[in-house]
């Protein structure tokens, strides 16, 4: 079954999503931040990754997901950014706004496990 990269800095909710993953057949890792989550990405090379938008700063997160698209090895990777900025500020995001916004999917939290396997076997043509 795949290996699933999760990038939060919210312990809770990755260990959440790992749980319920892991109950999928999938084999999950989990970094903190994104740095750990790049070297883990390198080192790894997961087949999916789950990244947060706000972590140590507002935007760690569209960094990590410029630096994994432009990198030569790594940016096949689907990426699914989770994020609560909609809730929390009531904008917006979307997977057309390509200039900032490099990911293949983008899910709103808190995300219903149900519809994060779905998009997974989506991205991943399971």
């Amino acid at each position: 079954m795949a290996r699933i990269l999760i990038i939060d800095d919210d312990r809770e909710l990755a260990h959440a999503l790992r749980i319920a993953l892991e109950g999928k057949g999938y084999t999950v890792e989990c970094a903190y931040n994104g740095e750990e989550g790049l070297k883990m990405a390198e080192s790894q090379r997961p087949d999916l990754i789950i990244l947060d938008v706000m972590m140590r700063t507002k935007d760690e997160g569209f960094q990590v997901s410029y630096k994994l698209k432009n990198h030569p090895e790594l940016k096949n990777i689907p990426i699914i950014m989770l994020t609560s900025v909609g809730r929390a500020t009531g904008f917006r995001f979307s997977t057309e706004d390509e200039d900032y916004l490099l990911a293949d999917e983008l899910l709103e939290k808190p995300v219903k496990p149900s519809t994060l396997v779905e998009r997974i076997k989506a991205l991943l043509k399971e």
